[in-house]
């Protein structure tokens, strides 16, 4: 999960996306990226030609300024040798225009692949982790695309190499029929042999694409959990299972790359050996009389020049065999499906303010008010507190949400992104400027054509100081070099697991959703740090409708009603204070998981235990033994806590 569930809605046009159409195959899909493109393509077409046709016609203008020179007609010479001075100057121009060309479309096509991969992971959210792993895609994006890209660098020179071997075909064929066929059909055999080698490439290359695709896969994933690794002793066996994966990898490298020799040493060999023949005929042919001297210069050249188009050929077919590997598996990401779409009936969304009904579970979240809901087992609250935000259509055919009144399954997605957030407890913080990576908001208005009003630098820095004090986080950040100008590093790692926590509650509450649901938003920091934040959300949301999950006293004593769960369903509902002096079964369940929690906890360092909690323990032992004046003498909980309060304000799972 990603720790703000509200994606704001992608900047790109329709005609960025592909439709399911050209998703249903290899040569659909190029052809809808070649379409994105067409200038730059159909540039570096017109330039390869002309490229390659100055090169095609060298020969002929070399042959004729020899024979006019054989003939002693100076005259005649200079023309030709201006000619060829002219062709010269236009393969030079055409050359450099399409190199530039080429470029231009490989990285058009590259990144233009790697940002739809980006919006689509984005967009489909659990539904693309769920089937394609996280190394695949990072796979996808670093190496698929460049592939991809290279089948679109590669098309103008083959253009023009076809092109070009037309002309010069016709060129031979009306000088020396014999020798024009020899050419025509030699150049295509030698094309065809190389092929040859191909299909067993392209099959090389996908095992080696799926061997790698594994390697990086474990790489990402270690890299996720190495904290737990070195905490249980496992990185002697991840060591092991990644150099066994690297030798699958070398392996499948090695096969591409004996493949690959194959193919580059015929690539010279039998054009060289095509050469020979060529200069063998053609010298046969001048001595018995049917082709001049010139004519003879002239068809070596244009032999040594289909070499150029040749291999162009033969590469391009490499480009493209590895090209349809990748673009096989670019597919398969973009195949996802969301795991939350739109439906063909639409309903109108609510009106502001709704109440949401969880029919599963009996939730019910009266708007303006703030909600906790508490169980034993912190999994079920925090599963029902993620139906809320609608993130996997599936779940909802078995547990409905009803949204003032309506399935919110029939709500357009971009209404419930924009009105309801989900902030997970294990939050995640982008790389890049702190700043922006918590207001996500101000983003440009493209039909309007100017930022958002209010979104001045000013009033920007001043909203997201006011969420960083209501999270207490504004001490973080200004430990900070540059404050909220600070390049955060991928995943926030240089933050503690409290901090990360503190940083995500503020930029859930900068979205100022109509609906913020918060999932244990204080697990991870010290009670004085927790009592400042139940304060100030209190404050800060007052009168808009939040939920949280939760079950520490200092949250619950500041909700307005606290709905009790028990195996999936709500048993109960009251305040804080009302619950904990209920004698009944829903009494004693509130009590035993309110005091669990309190039980759980440890001292901070030169802390007394009740020190942090007397409030909620005095208030417990009032509600449960009113007739007692005073609770026994203070004892420190044997048990070690999972939720280690240190003075820093973090817990024992920051270190």
């Amino acid at each position: 999960m990603s720790s703000v569930r509200a994606a704001r809605p992608s900047t790109s046009g329709p005609g960025d996306r592909p439709s399911g159409k050209h998703l249903s195959s290899v040569p659909r899909f190029l052809l809808w990226q070649a379409a994105r493109q067409p200038a730059t393509l159909t540039g570096g077409v017109v330039f390869g030609v002309i490229w390659m046709l100055c090169q095609a016609v060298w020969p002929y203008l070399l042959g004729r300024a020899v024979d006019e020179g054989v003939s002693g007609d100076s005259a005649r010479l200079w023309v030709w040798c201006g000619a060829l001075l002219g062709v010269a100057a236009v393969q030079a121009v055409t050359g450099m225009l399409r190199h530039r060309m080429a470029v231009s479309n490989w990285l058009r096509s590259s990144l233009g692949v790697a940002r739809l991969i980006g919006y689509h992971s984005a967009e489909t959210g659990p539904a693309i982790t769920a089937t394609t792993s996280s190394g695949e895609i990072v796979a996808t994006v670093s190496t698929d695309s460049l592939r991809l890209g290279a089948m679109y660098e590669v098309s103008a020179r083959l253009c023009g190499g076809v092109v070009a071997f037309v002309v010069v075909s016709i060129i031979m064929l009306n000088a020396s029929l014999p020798l024009g066929l020899a050419v025509v059909i030699g150049v295509p055999a030698v094309a065809a042999l190389l092929a040859l080698l191909l299909r067993p490439l392209r099959s090389r290359q996908a095992v080696w694409r799926e061997e790698s695709g594994g390697l990086t896969t474990l790489g990402a994933d270690t890299v996720v959990g190495l904290r737990v690794l070195r905490g249980i002793g496992g990185e002697q066996e991840f060591v092991e299972r990644y150099a066994r994966q690297s030798q699958r990898v070398r392996a499948a490298g090695v096969g591409v790359a004996r493949t690959q020799s194959w193919l580059d040493g015929l690539q010279v060999l039998l054009p060289g050996a095509f050469l020979v023949f060529i200069v063998w005929f053609g010298a046969h042919l001048a001595i018995d009389g049917s082709i001049t001297p010139g004519q003879l210069t002239a068809f070596y050249g244009y032999a040594t020049f289909l070499v150029l188009p040749l291999r162009t050929a033969v590469e391009a077919a490499q480009t493209f065999t590895a090209g349809v590997v990748s673009a096989r598996r670019v597919l398969s990401v973009l195949r996802t499906r969301p795991a939350a779409r739109d439906t063909d009936e639409v309903a109108e969304a609510p009106a502001w303010g709704s109440a949401i009904e969880d029919l599963a579970s009996g939730v019910v979240i009266q708007p303006g008010r703030f909600t906790a809901i508490v169980d034993a087992d912190p999994d079920e609250a925090a599963g029902i507190a993620t139906r809320l935000g609608r993130f996997d259509d599936a779940v909802h055919r078995e547990a409905p949400v009803l949204w003032g009144g309506v399935d919110h399954t029939r709500v357009p997605v971009r209404e419930v992104r924009e009105r309801i957030v989900v902030n997970d407890a294990n939050p995640h913080l982008f790389g890049g400027r702190l700043l922006d990576g918590l207001d996500t908001l101000p983003v440009r208005d493209d039909e309007a054509g100017r930022w958002r009003e209010g979104d001045t630098s000013t009033g920007r820095l001043r909203r997201v100081s006011a969420a960083l004090d209501t999270a207490a986080a504004t001490e973080t950040v200004d430990a900070l070099p540059e404050g909220v100008h600070e390049s955060v590093a991928e995943r926030g790692r240089t933050f503690s697991g409290g901090q990360r926590q503190r940083l995500s509650l503020a930029r859930a509450l900068l979205t100022d959703a109509e609906v913020l649901v918060l999932i244990e938003p204080t697990s991870a920091v010290d009670a004085h740090t927790e009592s400042q934040i139940a304060e100030r959300l209190r404050q800060a949301r007052d009168g808009r409708t939040t939920v949280v999950v939760t079950a520490s006293p200092l949250l619950l004593d500041r909700m307005d009603t606290v709905a009790v769960v028990r195996k999936g369903r709500v048993v109960g509902t009251g305040t804080h204070q009302s619950l904990l002096r209920q004698e009944d079964d829903l009494g004693d369940l509130y009590r035993a998981i309110v005091s669990r929690t309190i039980s759980a906890a440890e001292p901070a360092d030169g802390e007394d235990l009740d020190a942090a909690w007397t409030g909620s323990i005095d208030a417990l032992w009032t509600a449960t033994h009113p007739v007692t004046a005073q609770r026994p003498g203070k004892t420190k909980p044997k048990k070690k806590s999972k939720r280690n309060r240190k003075g820093n304000g973090d817990a024992a799972s920051d270190r």
